[in-house]
């Protein structure tokens, strides 16, 4: 109703509506401005700059623009990094719009709130306080006003626009911005009210240039308050964070950059238990990991990781997929021993333990959270192009490599851990010559766990290269694993549990094209030992026990031999039975190893086999741990060994094939079908020095070789030959069963044996060609005897052979061994003659015939020479040549047919340690001939009767006609005459003055007697009846010397009246013999009868030509021998 009074309170209504308006507009904002200047500067103890406040009281919003808070003096920071040097906050607009719901909620309810370009100068300096740190001490003092029930508000529709925040970091020399902030809140509340929602949940900012966003929306007011939250990051670069560091934190982060795309959900679920799930995926890029003296550790160029679910509350970590690309691992070992990963390690854990107690005291105390069994899983892991690199300085020399371009693809496992699986491995690998490989790929790894097994499909390794080098020093240098320091706890190591061990498969190992040097300068020559192009395929490898696998292997060996294995093997326990076949595999890179033992050098030479070989290994046993069996054939072939001081062949065949092999070592057995050595040669050498090449050849120790040396001027060259040691055993082997050896059979085939002699000169070189044969049923059984038959040619023509029974295998040693060459022509061997007989050989064929015979250890022998038409032609001068009338000695030794036949019987005990049958032989021979020069007669009387010396005939004192055993003697130098016709006698007889006077004496008076009994025998008719046939008998002799002693004309003794006294014979004899004369013309008489009766017994009785048989007076002053004698010389 229009009335005066409605009409007044309306205009008193808009009057006042008006005063509001005017108050609103124009009053208050200067009021707000002053009180806001005087209330900030004093709080804040800084001056503050609000360009303008702006009330309108129709909408109830306050707008606040150009609002600036000023450093005090020295608080500015860098102008180069904040445009206005004296502002340490502040922003352009501010605004605030009030919902009237505030009247009705008796709370503060805003519907809008803005902020744009906020400002934020915060400077830290060098001591490490900030230009705003008097603010913040006095904001952080405890406040003793009670605290009253929260505040009642709602703000709504919150937005902040192109913030900027700036940090002056003096300390650490940084500066750090924060650009482009952006804020976006729906409402922050304490009250249940909800205006008009216009902005999502957003933040986003530009941290140093890398852009931040989160979005997100909450529902405070719901049952589970779920709050939602988007969190985005681009290039995050986390790398200033190590400039906050502690200064002796042992690591260090050069670069890193974090991305984002990450949902975090927050949960108040029932009974308390809160939730926070977060989903999405993170990136770490570019990470540069390293110590505190700047050497790289770790980097990466990207790590993705697809979170499916995580919530540490509750402790579940789900991950969907982890993906990380160019991995570098930067793994280095000091010379000190120390891993620098380890060391890091251990300088994290001393920081840990100086900070453990002050963590201990403010360790909250554990929710229900803890309560929580971790569950975690990973759908799969993908590592791309990793690399790690090796640098290991505590080895000499130092080891330096790396593992490239390493790719992993892990499965599904979760906490179970029952069962990991990598899908595939790959890598390549370089550790420069010591070990390279262009791929290493593991594929179907299956780990379990909780079974201790582990199960691959596949490994393979392709175009690997190995190169190993053993020094001088004997020392093998390839990849030695570091020689780390002791760990602090290594000595507190807990005992190894005694849990089953580990079971292993491997479906299929396939290498190809693996190469590898071994190079061994711990010999001179250096060694090289070279595998190429192998390729290897093993089946079903594992180390459960009984486990059968199947392998193929191919390989070149030594560039040109071939290699080939294949067959079934098991590794628990290890054990297998393989087919082994190589070809032409050289073996002259062996020379190093054996140029210690020859004095030779190996040229060439190939060895080849092809069998199967079976062992096994059992630690366990107790005897006879490694067993091992070979059956099949190996071939040493085109062997080519070169003496080094001669720098001629010494050695060489064409093949040595041993075929049917079966050994076998534990218990040894060796049974070999057959050896076989064809077209072999050797050669034989005597130096200038007179020293055989073969005593050469084997090294011995410098005390035990004797020294070179010029042989002697009566030395020959057999007898250097001989001088060479034998080695014979001085004790008896104990007797015992002999190692099991079974040899089928031998065969030799064109083999040729050559010798020279450079010791003689003109030089002597002779072969045996042509030489081949069999040795058959070879055993070491006892009881068995195997045949041996060996045929060949000496020089050109003279045939050889050879023919025996032998088991030198056997414990007890058999042989009986004949052997014979025929008409070797001696005319070859003029050098010898020629140095040490003063003549060359005219003509002359040698036969050698010799026979053999071991038994018991006792060797018997006969040796059979015979030498044809020998004669000396030519006489040369020699400083070596002997004065002993050679010529003599070969007229000694040949018969009238031409012939030197020598039979030389030789025994001994091979338990003698003196006993050498070479060297007894040639001595033999030597004494043969010295003994020929020397005393001829003593080797007539062996050769032509029992022994007996025939260089002097003895005769009865007085007598000159021999006896019978003076005739023997004859007898059989008549035999040796007849049968060397070269021979020429002469004849020299002699009397003793002593013996033969008294025996001249006795001839006299038997003269007398026989010629008292020849009267008689005259008287009885015996006219016939000659000196030379009278013989006194014993019954005779008084009779008969009574007659003479009475005939005899010297004083007699008489008796008392004149008349001869009758005498015993013993005093007839001894005064017949007193008055018998005996003059030195008598002697000498005696001497020339005795050698005409040797001359006449020859020349009648034993047939020998007179004119070989010669008289010859004694010398003068030639002394007579003992005794009446004949003496002989030979010419």
């Amino acid at each position: 109703m229009d009335t005066p009074k409605n009409r007044r309170r309306g205009q008193w209504l808009l009057g006042s509506f008006v005063v509001l308006l005017l108050l609103g507009f124009f009053v208050l904002p200067p009021i707000l401005k002053n009180i806001l200047l005087q209330q900030l500067s004093a709080s804040l103890q800084r001056d503050v700059v609000i360009e303008q406040v702006e009330i309108n009281p129709l909408r109830l919003s306050l707008r606040l623009n150009g609002v600036s808070v000023r450093a005090r003096p020295g608080e500015a920071t860098d102008a180069t990094v904040v445009a206005a040097p004296v502002e340490i906050a502040g922003f352009d607009e501010l605004f605030v719009n009030l919902s009237s719901a505030s009247l009705f909620k008796l709370a503060v309810v805003v519907d809008e709130l803005q902020l744009r370009r906020p400002r934020l100068a915060i400077s830290r300096y060098a001591d490490g306080r900030l230009n705003v740190s008097d603010l913040l001490d006095a904001w952080m003092q405890p406040d003793d006003t009670p605290a009253g029930p929260p505040p009642r508000f709602s703000l709504n529709n919150i937005r902040i626009e192109e913030g900027e925040i700036l940090f002056d970091d003096q300390l650490h020399g940084k500066q750090h911005r924060i650009d482009g902030v952006q804020l976006g809140l729906p409402f922050v509340s304490s009250l249940p009210y909800q205006a008009d929602v216009e902005v999502q949940p957003l933040f986003a900012a530009n941290i140093n240039g890398a852009p931040l966003r989160l979005e997100g929306e909450s529902t405070p007011f719901a049952e589970d308050r779920e709050s939602r939250l988007n969190l985005t990051l681009d290039a995050f670069d986390l790398a200033g964070i190590g400039a906050y560091l502690p200064a002796n934190f042992p690591l260090r982060l050069p670069a890193a950059k974090l991305d984002s795309r990450v949902q975090a959900v927050f949960r108040e679920l029932p009974g308390g238990v809160n939730s926070l799930v977060l989903t999405g995926q993170l990136a770490l890029n570019g990470l540069r990991l390293t110590d505190s003296s700047d050497a790289p550790l770790l980097a990466w160029q990207k790590l993705s990781v697809d979170v499916a679910e995580i919530d540490p509350f509750n402790q579940h970590f789900a991950l969907r997929q982890v993906t990380l690309d160019g991995l570098e691992v930067d793994a280095a070992v000091n010379q000190s021993g120390e891993l620098n990963f380890l060391r890091v390690i251990e300088r994290l854990q001393a920081d840990s333990q100086a900070t453990g107690k002050a963590e201990e005291a403010v360790q909250p105390a554990a929710g229900d959270a803890s309560k929580t069994p971790l569950r975690w899983s990973l759908g799969g892991l993908q590592l791309n192009d990793a690399r790690l690199r090796w640098q290991d300085a505590s080895n000499t020399p130092p080891v330096v490599g790396s593992v490239d371009g390493v790719t992993l693809r892990l499965a599904a496992l979760d906490q179970d851990l029952k069962k990991v699986q990598v899908d595939s491995l790959t890598a390549a690998i370089d550790f420069a010559d010591a070990l390279r490989a262009s791929q290493l790929a593991v594929e179907g790894v299956q780990l379990d766990l909780a079974g201790q097994q582990v199960e691959v499909a596949a490994v393979r390794l392709q175009g690997a290269r190995l190169s190993v080098l053993r020094a001088g020093d004997d020392a093998v240098h390839w990849l030695s694993p570091p020689q780390l320091q002791a760990g602090k706890r290594s000595a507190n190591k807990a005992p190894a549990s005694q849990t089953p061990p580990w079971r292993a498969t491997l479906a299929r190992l396939q290498v190809s094209d693996l190469a590898v040097r071994f190079e061994d300068r711990s010999v001179q020559p250096n060694a090289v030992q070279e595998i190429d192009a192998l390729e290897l395929v093993a089946d079903n490898l594992g180390t459960i026990p009984q486990q059968q696998a199947q392998l193929q292997l191919k390989a070149q060996l030594n560039r040109t031999g071939q290699l080939e294995v294949s067959g079934g093997v098991q590794l628990e326990p290890l054990a297998g039975k393989l087919k082994v076949s190589t070809t032409g595999v050289p073996i002259d890179v062996l020379q190093g190893y054996i140029d210690p033992h020859l004095n030779a050098n190996l040229q060439r030479g190939q060895f080849s086999n092809t069998g199967e070989l079976e062992f096994s290994l059992n630690p366990k046993a107790a005897k006879d741990a490694l067993k091992l069996a070979y059956r099949g054939s190996a071939t040493l072939g085109n062997l080519q060994l070169v003496d080094r001081e001669n720098k001629n062949d010494f050695l060489k065949w064409k093949s040595l094939h041993v075929g049917k092999i079966d050994f076998q070592l534990a218990p040894m057995k060796i049974d070999v079908g057959e050896i076989a050595l064809s077209d072999f040669f050797s050669r034989l050498i005597l130096n200038a020095n007179g020293r055989l090449n073969l005593a050469d050849i084997l090294r011995q120790e410098a005390a035990a070789t004797p020294a070179d040396g010029a042989a002697s001027g009566n030395a020959s060259a057999v007898a250097a030959v001989a001088a060479a040691p034998e080695v014979t055993p001085a004790v008896a082997p104990p007797a015992g069963s002999s190692l099991p050896i079974r040899i089928g059979k031998i065969t030799l085939n064109n083999g040729r044996v050559n010798f020279s002699d450079y010791f003689v000169k003109p030089n002597y070189t002779v072969n045996v060609g042509k030489l081949s044969g069999r040795v058959t049923g070879l055993s070491s059984e006892a009881g068995t005897l195997a045949d041996m038959e060996l045929r060949g040619t000496y020089g050109s023509a003279a045939p050889v052979l050879v023919t025996a029974k032998l088991n030198p295998l056997a414990a007890e040693s058999f042989l009986d061994l004949k052997a014979e060459v025929k008409g070797v022509d001696l005319t070859g061997f003029s050098p010898y003659s020629g140095k040490y007989a003063g003549y060359l050989i005219e003509k002359g064929k040698l036969s050698l015939d010799v026979a053999y015979k071991l038994e018991n250890r006792v060797l018997s022998a006969e040796n059979h020479l015979f030498i044809d038409q020998f004669n000396f032609g030519q006489k040369v001068d020699s400083p070596d040549a002997t004065s002993l009338p050679v010529n003599l000695a070969i007229a000694l030794l040949r018969n009238n047919r031409g012939e030197i036949d020598i039979r030389l019987p030789i025994s001994g005990s091979l338990d003698d340690p003196q006993f050498s049958l070479g060297g007894l032989i040639v001595k033999v021979i030597v004494n043969l001939f010295v003994k020929a020069v020397t005393s001829p007669f003593a080797l007539l009387g062996s050769m032509f009767g029992d022994g007996q010396e025939l260089s002097s005939i003895a005769f009865e004192p007085g007598r000159w006609l021999p006896d019978a055993a003076a005739q023997k003697k004859l007898q059989t130098l008549a035999k040796a005459l007849n049968e060397r016709d070269a021979l020429k006698l002469d004849i020299t007889g002699f009397a003793d003055a002593e013996v033969d006077r008294e025996g001249i004496k006795r001839v006299g008076v038997e003269r007398l007697m026989r010629r008292e009994k020849l009267a008689d025998l005259q008287k009885k008719g015996g006219d016939s009846v000659g000196m030379r046939d009278v013989r006194i008998a014993p019954e005779e002799y008084a009779s008969y010397l009574t007659r003479v002693y009475k005939a005899a004309k010297f004083p007699k003794p008489r008796n008392f009246v004149g008349l001869q006294k009758i005498l015993p014979v013993e005093e007839m004899e001894r005064l017949l013999l007193a008055n018998m004369p005996a003059a030195d013309s008598d002697l000498a008489a005696l001497a020339s009868q005795r050698a005409e009766s040797v001359q006449r017994w020859l020349v009648e009785e034993g047939k020998v030509d007179p004119e070989r048989v010669f008289l010859v007076p004694a010398k003068a002053g030639q002394a007579a021998p003992a005794g009446g004698q004949v003496v002989f010389s030979l010419h």
